[in-house]
Order: C-alpha cells, then sequence, then structure tokens
C-alpha cells in the first residue's frame, strides 16, 4: 500500500427522532487509506460503518424508543443517548499499521466503550493476527501469565479492582483479536465489565518486545533468523 493515512467521518452526527425529538445521535470517524492499496482496507472500514448504523438503528433506538414511551406515560425524564466511534493510530511504520476504534455509548443507564483493534501488514494490504508476533508459539499463555500477575500486583497494592473470579474470566473471554502493537510492545485488552467493574475501564495489558521468546515485530524476526542460523553453524 502507498499512500496516505487519513480519517473520514462516515457518519456525521446522524439523529433519530421521537416526536421532534432527538433520541440517538451517532458519529463514526474512521481511518482512511488515500493511495494506491488502499481498497480492501477502505472496504473493511466502510463496511464497520454500516454495522455501527445497523447496531445503533437495530440494538440502541428500539431500546430507547420504548424508554421514550415510558418516560411520556410517566412524565418521568425523556431518554437521550449518543453513539460514537473514534480511532486511535498506535504504530506506523513503513510496513506495519496498528490501531484501535473505541465505540463511546453516553446517555444510556450505564457508559459502555468498546473496542476493537486491527493492525495491518502495509505491504499487502492484510490484517495481521497476534500469532504472527509470537514466532515461537505460547502467546495465549504468555498473556495470561502476564495479566494475572499484573492484576496479582495492582490488587496487593490497592490500586485496582477485578471480580473475585478473575483468573476464569481472563481464560474465557480472552479474544487473540483484542491486540494492538506500540513501540514498547504488544498491547492486549478486555472489554468493559469482563472482569472488572466499570471503574477499570478497558482492561489493558502490555508484554515489551523479546527477541528471544516474543513478541517481536516482523523485521525484527527476519534480522534474528541469520544469526540463529550463523550460530547453529558454528554450535
Amino acid at each position: 500500500m502507498q499512500g496516505q493515512l487519513q480519517t473520514r467521518t462516515y457518519i456525521n452526527n446522524r439523529c433519530w427522532r421521537a416526536d421532534d425529538l432527538p433520541l440517538l445521535t451517532a458519529e463514526a470517524e474512521l481511518p482512511h487509506w488515500e493511495g494506491k492499496g488502499g481498497e480492501r482496507f477502505n472496504r473493511y472500514y466502510r463496511s464497520y460503518a454500516r454495522a455501527f448504523t445497523r447496531y445503533c438503528e437495530k440494538e440502541l433506538l428500539p431500546h430507547l424508543r420504548e424508554e421514550y414511551q415510558q418516560a411520556v406515560t410517566s412524565s418521568g425524564v425523556l431518554p437521550s443517548c449518543r453513539a460514537e466511534l473514534h480511532t486511535t493510530v498506535t504504530m506506523q511504520t513503513g510496513q506495519l499499521l496498528s490501531l484501535f476504534t473505541d465505540s463511546v455509548e453516553t446517555g444510556g443507564p450505564r457508559r459502555l466503550v468498546l473496542r476493537r483493534a486491527d493492525t495491518w501488514d502495509l505491504s499487502c494490504g492484510f490484517p495481521m493476527t497476534l500469532s504472527a508476533f509470537f514466532p515461537g508459539g505460547g502467546c495465549r499463555k504468555k498473556l495470561l501469565a502476564l495479566a494475572e500477575r499484573k492484576i496479582r500486583a495492582e490488587q496487593e497494592q490497592g490500586i485496582s479492582c477485578y471480580h473475585p473470579d478473575y483468573r476464569k474470566e481472563l481464560r474465557t473471554h480472552f479474544n487473540a483479536q483484542n491486540f494492538y502493537l506500540t513501540d514498547e510492545g504488544v498491547c492486549f485488552f478486555y472489554q468493559m465489565y469482563t472482569i472488572a467493574p466499570a471503574s477499570e475501564g478497558i482492561p489493558l495489558f502490555s508484554l515489551p518486545y523479546d527477541t528471544t521468546g516474543g513478541p517481536v515485530l516482523p523485521d525484527t524476526a527476519a534480522q534474528e533468523a541469520p544469526d540463529k542460523k550463523e550460530q547453529a553453524k558454528h554450535g
């Protein structure tokens, strides 16, 4: 892919109303690749924007309309909700692009943030899997062990709060797609409410790059391979 990453507003303050009063407004700002080879990339995020619109119409709106009718009948507070998609780029090199998109809902009975992350191989325009950064395997085991250590240390210090059964929930809700890259390492996360109360937001864990056991960046792995072959030859 040759070109430039931009942000495009796919949905601009779209509003669904009841009796001419706003029930739900939505906005979606998603990445757009301007230049050669970005067709697949842009189709991916256009599809994401359409799915977000369907979610607003099929999931959020019916509940809000029901709440609105109940509020009108009981002279209660009229509901009003806002749903937004915003993207954060966490790493961009000549070969890699990593980012996450937060879907934020406010104004409902509880604040909800859902995160979606993608890491792209810019040389071919395809998304990459978590296992690509662990050439030696064992990524799930390493990440779960890291999460357990961090949670245990934070709870001992009294600086965080997780569900009592967090060890089981770490495994139950582990999703290998929930990761992104930074300059320091691989970050993986859990959605809100899955392993901790809302006060913890989106639980995030970071594993630094390690050329001996992973995670490693693809160019680092390629540089290490000849060195290992040379060591084996003289070993």
